[in-house]
């Protein structure tokens, strides 16, 4: 069965995930090369849909194997299309030294659909999405996951912040799944 489903993956260019006996939280992912009774190899790639090398291994080292499933039709949009979360747009922004210099720059990016930013809470946790409201306490943020899933909004206290990060790469990748499970709601 094993051997079938690599074989499915090598002739159509299925994406597949692959978990090795004693690896509990590392997969790899991408569509089969080659396959014979006791090796495999596989045209892994990163988490942005970019070609990284081939991975030869053991065809009894794996543990499971997921495909047709969420993850591989993902990876797959994204490996399509991987050429537009590289291309950056320019952005003027202005930062200033007052105060309030959280609620002046992330005022500056409501209303903007076209891009997802990050925020820093108190040095720890990070949340990315897009600005729906803000105020000069708080901030709404429609928040967007890894795969681009809409998770809902949320709000901040401004003053918690400490950074912010304005469409960088993981923004772009996020935005670009965001719009598309939109359309293919």
């Amino acid at each position: 069965m094993i051997i079938d489903l690599l074989n499915k993956s090598k002739n159509e260019q299925n994406i597949i995930r692959i978990w090795f006996y004693g690896e509990e939280e590392k997969f790899w992912f991408g569509y089969v090369k080659n396959v014979n009774e006791e090796l495999f190899s596989l045209q892994h790639f990163t988490n942005y849909g970019s070609p990284d090398g081939i991975l030869i291994e053991q065809i009894e080292n794996i543990e499971s194997i997921d495909f047709d499933n969420e993850f591989s039709k993902t990876m797959e949009y994204l490996i399509k299309h991987q050429n537009e979360i590289y291309k950056e747009p320019q952005i003027d922004l202005e930062i200033t030294d007052e105060d309030n210099w959280q609620f002046e720059i992330l005022d500056s990016q409501l209303g903007l659909k076209d891009r997802i930013i990050t925020i820093q809470i108190n040095g720890d946790k990070f949340y990315s999405g897009i600005i729906e409201w803000i105020d000069e306490g708080h901030l709404v943020l429609n928040k967007v996951g890894e795969a681009g899933q809409d998770e809902g909004k949320s709000i901040f206290i401004i003053d918690d912040i400490n950074t912010i990060q304005i469409n960088n790469l993981e923004n772009r990748k996020r935005l670009m799944l965001y719009k598309w499970r939109k359309i293919n709601k």
